[in-house]
């Protein structure tokens, strides 16, 4: 005979006794109570274990990282205040948002203090905005005015081309068929009219617009500011 036979030989003739002892019907009842019990006490176990869990992660962890973000951040030289006033701002937004949420499905009215805490987001938030951006405009203003003028030598180059477009798509389409004659790929003289004609009534409906499209804003802007 195993060990493990003799063990459930054991619990058998353990629970013989107890039903001779006390009788069937209490033995079981106190089975089931002490079921109930353990399951009690698995339960509040695993909740508990759950609510360990989370609370670290949301009131530990979280910040501890957060926290380390930052300090990368300023040691990087990135917007690391920026994101400490987001870091203070962002709990009051969350209990301000759970009121509200909490009325809302009526479990609870806590709106007396979360609204507080909807006024500290509301000025923090701005705060973290205006901190953000100065951050990026101070790391990255050597860059804006280039990037600026880049902008508009392209846009002035473009609308240039467009408003003597009538002149140079012509000269730019001539330089294509010589091309393509050396190359072998001429399509023929035909076909070179008819693209050319076209060429020619696009580019002057495009001049038309590049050139009287800002006149007509411009008298329009004139007449109403001097009337």
């Amino acid at each position: 005979m195993s060990s493990r036979d003799a063990t459930i030989i054991k619990f058998l003739l353990g629970g013989i006794l107890l039903v001779l002892l006390f009788g069937r019907d209490a033995v079981m009842n106190s089975l089931q109570s002490g079921l109930w019990v353990v399951l009690g006490l698995g339960a509040l176990l695993v909740v508990g274990w759950i609510g360990w869990a989370f609370a670290k992660a949301f009131f530990y962890d979280v910040p501890a990282e957060y926290i380390s973000d930052i300090k990368k951040e300023k040691t990087q030289g990135g917007p690391w205040l920026a994101g400490a006033v987001l870091g203070v701002g962002l709990p009051f937004g969350m209990a301000w948002v759970a009121g509200i949420l909490l009325h809302k499905w009526g479990w609870a009215d806590i709106r007396e203090y979360t609204e507080v805490a909807g006024q500290v987001w509301y000025i923090l938030m701005p705060i973290f905005l205006v901190l953000y951006a100065w951050s990026g405009l101070k790391k990255h203003y050597r860059s804006i005015p280039g990037a600026f003028a880049a902008g508009l030598k392209s846009f002035f180059q473009k609308w240039g081309y467009l408003a003597a477009s009538p002149v140079l798509a012509p000269i730019g389409r001539i330089q294509e068929y010589k091309a393509q004659r050396v190359a072998g790929t001429f399509r023929g003289y035909g076909y070179a009219t008819f693209d050319f004609a076209m060429t020619i009534i696009v580019s002057l409906f495009l001049s038309m617009i590049a050139i009287v499209l800002p006149l007509v804003f411009a008298l329009i802007t004139y007449h109403e500011i001097f009337g």
